[in-house]
Parts: structure tokens; sequence; C-alpha cells
């Protein structure tokens, strides 16, 4: 059959229990202010839905370049940053020559080389879910030509070290660092590497700041490079609704979302400050919008948060995460409810 090699194709899951509290899924959990939807509807019943939208988005990417402080000439939009994983994947390099990442991972670095049959290198992080240099050796041993590194990594949280990321690509492999998560961190990000570097690129989504609904990606390299890559990218890849919303949020409405963030970030550390006081569960330190546990049971605790109304991502399945939760930032409230049903069901 046609499909044959699908058969044993691991697909990317999500949680989609219905629950009342949501913190599954590491979106921003506060909705946009009426008066910045009421602009966009404004903008939106203008676009000519029978029309093509602008196949280079030119406009959204001058708003995108001043919000990253790069010029638009740097960018590369996908439809959501999965797209943009999926078209390096296809397009460095010899695709018959491995692609590389650590594991625990974002799956879609698997899934990507998986659809496009690229062989896969995957390598483990330590016992504090960081880079070691060893298996990095190892890992180059087998010749790949294309790395994936996500810092802050999902969905261990932590950022990985700067200079092992630097000296994968100082050893001629194309290193992409997806930093979907910095916006929570305080650590440097790689765009001046980026912006200086012909085999280092950055990629960037909306997906995790309050924009998940619209799916915008971005990837930011050196000039010739972002061309290159922007060659191949689909037509139309980026909609009509797309540019029109983005372009509004990340001007009218930056300063919304960089409170948003903040707001996150103070929740995130109040979070781990109570969490790490109750017994039986271990906390990881994060510089992203979530975190992750470990308990003695973590397909137990999982039903039984599910039971109180409540989702996070069981992550027990993955190398390396057995008993392992990941839960996301949620508002003030839905985090208070959180601490004190995971002390009840723990207690219990």
């Amino acid at each position: 059959m046609f499909l044959d090699r699908f058969k044993s194709f691991k697909s990317y899951k999500t949680e989609t229990t219905p629950c009342k509290i949501k913190l599954s899924s590491n979106e921003n959990p506060f909705d946009l202010p009426d008066w910045l939807k009421e602009k966009i509807g404004e903008e939106v019943k203008k676009i000519p839905f029978q029309r093509y939208p602008d196949p280079t988005s030119q406009e959204l990417k001058e708003v995108i370049a001043e919000f990253y402080g790069v010029k638009p000439e740097n960018l590369v939009l996908g439809n959501g940053s999965d797209e943009l994983i999926q078209l390096l994947i296809m397009i460095i390099g010899d695709i018959k020559k491995p692609v590389m990442y650590p594991i625990p991972t974002f799956p879609m670095y698997q899934v990507s080389a998986d659809i496009v049959g690229r062989p896969k290198i995957e390598f483990p992080l330590n016992e504090n879910f960081q880079l070691d240099k060893n298996k990095i050796d190892k890992a180059l041993e087998k010749k790949p030509i294309l790395a994936f590194y996500a810092s802050p990594n999902n969905p261990t949280g932590n950022s990985f070290d700067r200079e092992l990321i630097k000296y994968t690509a100082s050893k001629g492999v194309f290193t992409v660092v997806d930093e979907a998560y910095i916006d929570f961190s305080d650590k440097q990000d790689f765009v001046s590497e980026a912006l200086n570097s012909n085999n280092i690129v950055v990629l960037r989504t909306m997906s995790k700041i309050g924009l998940a609904g619209i799916r915008l990606g971005v990837l930011i390299a050196r000039e010739d490079i972002a061309k290159e890559i922007d060659k191949t990218r689909p037509p139309f890849n980026i909609t009509y609704p797309t540019q029109v919303i983005g372009k509004i949020v990340l001007s009218e409405g930056k300063d919304e979302i960089k409170k948003q963030i903040n707001i996150i970030k103070k929740e995130r550390d109040r979070m781990i400050n109570e969490i790490s006081k109750i017994k039986g569960v271990i906390i990881y330190p994060s510089d992203a919008n979530f975190f992750l546990i470990k308990v003695s049971d973590g397909n137990w605790l999982h039903k039984e948060l599910i039971k109180h109304g409540i989702l996070v991502r069981n992550m027990s399945h993955l190398p390396g995460m057995e008993n392992c939760l990941r839960v996301s930032i949620g508002k003030p409230e839905e985090n208070t409810e959180f601490i004190n049903t995971l002390k009840e069901i723990i207690n219990k």
C-alpha cells in the first residue's frame, strides 16, 4: 500500500480531555482585552475574503521586525513554528543526512523527520535535563547535518548550555535554536548569533504569548539565509486574518502582551515556591510558562487531577520522564486551585 511506511508512525499527541481548568498546552491563559478585539473586528471586516493574502506578508513582517528588533529581511514566516520545523527538515542539506536533537524534547522534530523519511539521531539529556558534551560528540560522529535545540526546552522547562549549542554549530551542523518560550526567560537569546552566522537560525512563535489561535511562527536568520529559506515556503501560507490580527496585536497590543507575560512569570515563581513545600513532589526549575513535577505515580495523579476538573500533561510515556507531569501556568485563581488540589490529593 502507498501509506505502509506510516503504519508504525508516531503522531503528535495532545491532551483533549474536557476539564474546567486547562493547564496542559502551554498557552497564555489570558484572552485579549475587549478594546483590542473590537479593533481587530473592525479590521477583519475590511478583509476581501475572496482574495489571496499578500504572499510576502510584508506589512506583518515590518511589525514583527520591530517587535524583535531585527529587519524584515531577517524573517521567514510560517503557519506556526511547526510548519517552519518541517520546512527546515525538508530543505537543509541532503535529506539522506541525519537530523540530531536531544530527548526528551518537543516531539515535532521526530514527527517531521519521520514524515519526510529523514534519519534521526536522538541523544539523551543528563539527569538534570541538561546537554552533555560526550553525548553530543557521539551524535556528531554519525555525521548529522541539521540540529534542533529547544531552549527553554519543552517539556523540561530549562534552558540549555549556550556554549554546547554553539559547539554543535562550530562542527558544521546547521543549528536551529527553537526559542518558543524565550519570552518567559531571563536568559540570553540566540538572535545575535543567528544574524551573524550562516548556520544558526532562531525559531519563535506567537502561540505562547497569546496568539495560539492564529498560527504564526517566525524564523530569524541572516538576510541571505532567510532569503534562501523563504524561497521554499508554501505560497500564501500566512492567511489574511493572521496577517491582519498579527499586525494589530504586535503593535497596538504589545504592551498588553508584555503585561500578561510578566503576570505569568510571577505566577510561575509563586507556584514553584508553593509546590516545592509539598512532600513527595519533586519540582524542576523553569524558564518557560510551564514547569515539570515528578511524583511516585504520575499516571494515577494525572487521573486524580482530571477527576477534580484539572487537566495537565502526562509526560510519563517519554524516555527519562517516568511519573512526570507538565503543568502550564494558568490564571492566578486557576493556579491557586491547582496548588490546593495537589496538596489535597497528595496528602490523601
